[in-house]
Formats: C-alpha cells, sequence, structure tokens
C-alpha cells in the first residue's frame, strides 16, 4: 500500500487557496482537477447627490429637535414606523424613572434693542471693532436681512424679494452690548459686475485680519418651513457631517424660520450666549409678564375709548 499526496488548485475570485490532502491506492488512481471560474465583477452603481441625500437616516434626537422648535412632527405611516416605535420606547421609559410632569418651555429670549449705526462701500469706511460683532454671511437671497429683523422683533433692516439688496456692510448695535454685520450675499444678484467686484473688495476680513483666523462659525439653515420634515432632517445631519472637520466650527447646526418664527427663539438664546449676554431665565420671564401687562392695558384703554366714541 502506497501514500500518495496531491494538491489541488481552486480558484477564487480575489486569490487561490492550496488545499493538500493524501489519497491511499494499490496500483493506480485517478485525480480529476476542478476548476471554478472566476465569477464576473458586478460593476458599482453610482448613487446620484439625490439618492445619496435620501439613504440618510437621520436619528431620534434630530427629529426631536426639529418638532421642539416647531417644524412639525413625523405622520404615522409605515414609511416612519421604526422611527415612531423608537420614539414611544423612549418616552415609556423615561416616564419610569422621571416625574411627570413635562419640561418648563423655554421663556422667550427678549434681543436688546438694536440700530443701524454705519455702513460701509469702501475698506476705509468700515468702523474700528469695538465690540464683539456677529457677522451675516451666506449667499443672495437666503434671508439675512429678514432673520436679523426676526431676532430683533424689529423691521430695521431693509429687506427684499429680488436677491442682491444688501450691497454695502451694514453694521447694527445691539444697546451697545455687541454688534451685528448684515453683508453683501454671494451669488446671483440683481447687480452688475462692476458692484459685484467692489462687494469683493470690501476688505471686512481682511481689517479683522488678527483675529479672523480665530472667528468661530455656526451654520444657520433659513427659509426651512419650505421642507418637509424628514428631508429637512436628512439635511441637518448632512451639513452636521461636512462642518465636522472644521475646527472653529460649532457643530450644533441651526434652524430657522422668519416666516413662521420657528427656531428663532433659540437662535437668539445661541447669540446672547456666545456674546455673553444671557441672562437667567427669571429675567426673560418678567420682561416677558411686562409686556403681557402692556398689552392688556392697552387693549383696556382701547375698548374705553371705543365706548366713549359710541
Amino acid at each position: 500500500m502506497r501514500t500518495a499526496r496531491f494538491t489541488t488548485l481552486k480558484k477564487l475570485p480575489f486569490a487561490i487557496e492550496q488545499t493538500t490532502f493524501s489519497r491511499s491506492f494499490s496500483l493506480s488512481c485517478k485525480v480529476q482537477h476542478k476548476i471554478t471560474p472566476t465569477p464576473t465583477p458586478t460593476p458599482t452603481k453610482i448613487l446620484s447627490n439625490r439618492q445619496k441625500f435620501k439613504q440618510i437616516q437621520p436619528p431620534l434626537k434630530v427629529y426631536e429637535k426639529l418638532e421642539r422648535l416647531g417644524f412639525g412632527s413625523l405622520p404615522s405611516i409605515n414609511r416612519y414606523r421604526g422611527i415612531l416605535q423608537q420614539k414611544a420606547r423612549l418616552q415609556q421609559q423615561q416616564s419610569r424613572f422621571t416625574d411627570s410632569k413635562k419640561p418648563e418651555p423655554e421663556p422667550n429670549y427678549s434681543f436688546p434693542f438694536v440700530s443701524f449705526f454705519a455702513g460701509a462701500k469702501v475698506p476705509s469706511s468700515i468702523p474700528v471693532e469695538t465690540l464683539n460683532e456677529v457677522a451675516f454671511v451666506g449667499r443672495s437671497n437666503v434671508g439675512k436681512s429678514s432673520l436679523i429683523n426676526s431676532l430683533a422683533e424689529t423691521a430695521t433692516v431693509r429687506t427684499s424679494d429680488k436677491p442682491g439688496l444688501t450691497q454695502q456692510l451694514n453694521f447694527f448695535n445691539a444697546s451697545g452690548q455687541f454688534h451685528m454685520v448684515d453683508m453683501p450675499g454671494y451669488g446671483f444678484a440683481y447687480a452688475d459686475e462692476a458692484q459685484r467686484s467692489e462687494w469683493k473688495n470690501l476688505g471686512f476680513c481682511n481689517s479683522r485680519c488678527e483675529t479672523w483666523t480665530k472667528v468661530k462659525f455656526q451654520i444657520v439653515l433659513t427659509k426651512s418651513d419650505l421642507m418637509i420634515l424628514p428631508d429637512l432632517a436628512r439635511r441637518v445631519v448632512s451639513v452636521g457631517d461636512q462642518i465636522s472637520s472644521y475646527k472653529n466650527a460649532i457643530k450644533d447646526v441651526l434652524v430657522v424660520s422668519s416666516k413662521t418664527n420657528a427656531g428663532i427663539n433659540e437662535f437668539r438664546k445661541q447669540i446672547l450666549f456666545l456674546m455673553g449676554q444671557l441672562k437667567p431665565k427669571k429675567f426673560y420671564e418678567s420682561l416677558e409678564e411686562t409686556k403681557v401687562e402692556k398689552a392688556l392695558k392697552k387693549e383696556e384703554k382701547q375698548k374705553k375709548d371705543d365706548r366713549k366714541k359710541k
């Protein structure tokens, strides 16, 4: 009895695997070599940006944040069954370990009085930096001027439906606490090429060059009422991923609507905090009570005047 050693080669898609085994025979033996053909690789499907966007699965906390800010809630349909069940389970868990009372709502954060104090069409007209500044930068017609008006609850800043109304650096004083800068938009605008080139040469960044590289920035998504909640949640996640590698970026993406005022109070709070001007909650609650009292007195006076006229 003799023992012989044979080696067969089995072809795999990316490598060759050798299998060694022993077989006994007396007079003769036959060996079959089985070769598996290499499968043809499946071509990778290239997804469009829209398809990639639709594949984003926002976590529950993003939906909860948007609902709290006033952007609606998810509809009770099969497509969102998973996230709705997750939300229900979380609420049950929280009710077991916390009081049944709902958390107190945020007060209406009051912004300091805002007034225009300088405009600059040339670098030499840019005022000296004396206070902390909040600059609003973005494309034309994204609603920068309307956003400032919503924050300050005023109509101080001129607005228009036509892109490019803001054609200079506009500086606003927030009651001597900090400054806000409304900057001309970039991209399409109802202005000629010469005007747009002048905006590029305004030199606001250069005038603040000593500290500009250390300036923190935060992304604000405007006109968010135009998007349905699931797409808005995907946009928040997408933008958050894009800015995650920037060292000076504030990672919390803000979502607002100047039309419905959704998210405006949260943005107001954020600016006051960053400028070091955020007061305790009781301060804003007392201001709100004072506003309500004044409104009631005004209403009563109006009723008395109407009675006298009759």
